[in-house]
């Protein structure tokens, strides 16, 4: 079973993903926006029964960002490192704490794309 690592910012809070990712993707969301401070976050879900922190006591803090999904960041640097969602069998990681992404390609879905700033260069919803 393929095993990636990743970690926040300043290493505190590490983890181990195993098995295969899924839904890679963007998602930019005005709640995406204001918790990285980007216009658009890079996800991968990994099932939740093969990923562990790396250290029980080094683990991040968690908002509840909505209703139904808490997401964590570290709470040295503040890093955004993964979303779950309530009744979810995955959490939601951001393709840029993982340790090397360079073998996942994001998919074609874009969610919320309409929420890009006009100032993104890439944001097709505004472009003449």
């Amino acid at each position: 079973m393929k095993s990636y690592s990743g970690s926040c910012l300043c290493g505190h809070v590490q983890y181990v993903a195993k098995g295969k990712p899924s839904f890679p993707h963007l998602c930019s969301c005005q709640i995406c926006q204001r918790w990285a401070g980007a216009p658009t976050v890079a996800w991968v879900e990994f099932p939740l029964e093969t990923f562990s922190w790396v250290t029980s006591s080094d683990k991040p803090d968690f908002f509840a960002s909505s209703e139904h999904t808490k997401k964590g960041h570290c709470p040295r640097c503040g890093s955004s490192i993964c979303a779950i969602d309530e009744g979810y069998d995955k959490i939601s990681i951001t393709m840029s704490s993982l340790d090397d992404s360079s073998s996942l390609k994001l998919g074609k879905q874009h969610s919320y794309q309409s929420e890009l700033p006009a100032w993104v260069p890439w944001n097709l919803e505004t472009q003449t």
